[in-house]
């Protein structure tokens, strides 16, 4: 999913929020966050790192495309879902700001979820393929090309309750990069 800089997302009204949360569990406080606006100061690159906490996992690469029919074509074709729509869209209406095109990032992702059941064995969650998706919205959101993040850390933690954290900030390898490229 490559990112048009030219065109800003669309941000969400509190009512359409509510409209794509319906029937989810996010939790209150969390909520209101997702509709609350950033003062102009916060939406400048100079205030990297940038933190975004979402309040629930993004979807996995298995969940994301159903395959449809077209009716007047009868072409089979893979779409989004709604559930990843709905999650692309939540997405972009937390992210505020653009950053630089060209600058190289670093990405850093904390998962927060049930890793272990009860009895203490390790429950088989991948959460590696649940980073593309965010990383495409992220991009999308922020106006720049996935291939800037040089570096991507993904950890997994153990909680009692799901959220996503999500840091970005410059690659301090930034030259290092460059003068090996």
């Amino acid at each position: 999913m490559s990112a048009t800089p030219d065109r800003a997302p669309r941000r969400l009204s509190v009512e359409e929020f509510r409209v794509l949360t319906a029937g989810r569990r996010i939790m209150p406080k969390a909520a209101r966050r997702l509709t609350q606006r950033l003062p102009e100061a916060k939406r400048q690159e100079s205030n990297l790192p940038l933190r975004i906490s979402l309040p629930f996992l993004p979807p996995s690469i298995n969940k994301l495309f159903a395959t449809v029919r077209d009716r007047e074509t009868g072409v089979m074709r893979r779409v989004l879902t709604a559930h990843a729509r709905r999650i692309r869209k939540l997405i972009c209406a937390m992210v505020r700001g653009k950053l630089v095109v060209g600058a190289l990032y670093e990405l850093q992702v904390d998962v927060y979820l049930a890793a272990f059941t009860r009895a203490g064995d390790l429950r088989q969650v991948d959460v590696s393929n649940r980073v593309k998706f965010l990383e495409d919205c992220l991009c999308h959101a922020l106006g720049i090309d996935d291939r800037q993040f040089f570096r991507v850390v993904l950890t997994k933690y153990h909680s009692h309750s799901e959220q996503t954290t999500v840091t970005i900030k410059r690659y301090a390898g930034e030259e290092t990069a460059r003068d090996a490229a």
